[in-house]
């Protein structure tokens, strides 16, 4: 379980669209608790806690290479 599982799980979320359909095939509102129950499912184990720091650190990559 790491921080660097689940950014490979929000990168592979964010590319595969069958997958974002499993994701919302889990209940009508996606929930941090969805994020990491489809995680598993896939092979890509971490907690509630690396997934919220991934998205973190995710988020602030992004805002860097937007925002120049």
């Amino acid at each position: 379980m790491s921080v660097q599982t689940a950014l490979q799980f929000i990168q592979q979320l964010r590319g595969d669209e069958e997958l974002k359909k499993r994701l919302l095939a889990l209940n009508d509102y996606a929930n941090l608790e969805s994020f990491v129950k489809l995680g598993t499912e896939v092979g890509l184990t971490f907690t509630l806690e690396e997934l919220k720091t991934a998205h973190k650190h995710d988020w602030t990559m992004r805002w860097l290479l937007y925002n120049r």
